[in-house]
Parts: C-alpha cells; structure tokens; sequence
C-alpha cells in the first residue's frame, strides 16, 4: 500500500478554500481514480509545533492505492481535469510526496 500526500505549504495571505476542497475537489478526484483510491483523508492545519505558532502546510491530503503504478495509471488521463480545478480552491502550489505505509 502506498500513500501519495498532497501538501499546502502554509503562506501567509494566501487563498484556500478549505469547503470547496474537501467538498467537491476531493471527491472529484476519488471519482475519477475509481477503484484504484482506496480511500483518503483531508487534514487542515491549525498550529505548529510550538504554541501560537502557524502550520506548515495550510492543508494536505493523503490517497491510499494498492501501488505507486496503480496510482498513476488511475491519476494519469485525468490530471488536465484535477490541475484545472486547482484555481478554485487555492493560489498554493503543494508538495507531493509519495510514501510506502509501513502500518495502517
């Protein structure tokens, strides 16, 4: 199982729309990967590790696939789709890591 982490890096000023996210763009994706995400979690950034501090990332999200080729070839058709619904929740750019779940 892997786990492709999709992460807002917190900036100050910066636009995210956290409803839409976890409401339509989410779902979006989940729909067009079909089977292939087998699940996935949205997380909001509240605070950092020392109190009153900010986040480090604005907001993330975590898909769950059977494999790293799996993911792609459920992701790939439809990217143009995904990266053209980034303007109506974010002017982020996230980092993406990809992670082999060791527990779950």
């Amino acid at each position: 199982m892997i786990k492709v982490s999709v992460m807002y890096p917190f900036q100050e000023g910066a636009r995210f729309d956290h409803d839409y996210y976890r409401d339509k763009h989410m779902p979006l994706v989940q729909s067009l990967m079909g089977d292939a995400c087998k699940q996935y979690a949205v997380d909001k950034g509240i605070g950092g590790g020392i109190p009153g501090s900010a986040p480090m990332f604005e907001a993330a999200c975590h898909i769950y696939c059977e494999s790293v080729q799996a993911f792609q070839d459920a992701i790939g058709p439809h990217s143009a789709v995904i990266q053209a619904d980034i303007i109506n929740y974010t002017d982020l750019t996230p980092d993406i890591q990809i992670s082999e779940v060791r527990v779950g």
